[in-house]
């Protein structure tokens, strides 16, 4: 027959830091701060898109 059993340590278990929940306001401040960085891309992308993605959306709207 096998024996098994739990560790009694705690070297698996969660330290009380390890999961520091991250304040509304940090996360707001890291989302404006990617938004930043990618914001003229993505104004670019609407205002002049590429012809491969027109004809794209083209062929798409003619299969259906």
């Amino acid at each position: 027959m096998t024996k098994t059993s739990t560790s009694q340590n705690n070297v698996n278990l969660p330290t009380p830091n390890m999961f520091q929940p991250r304040t509304d306001i940090e996360s707001d401040a890291e989302i404006d701060l990617f938004y930043d960085q990618i914001k003229g891309k993505l104004d670019r992308l609407a205002k002049d898109p590429q012809d491969e993605t027109i004809n794209k959306i083209l062929a798409y709207s003619r299969s259906l």
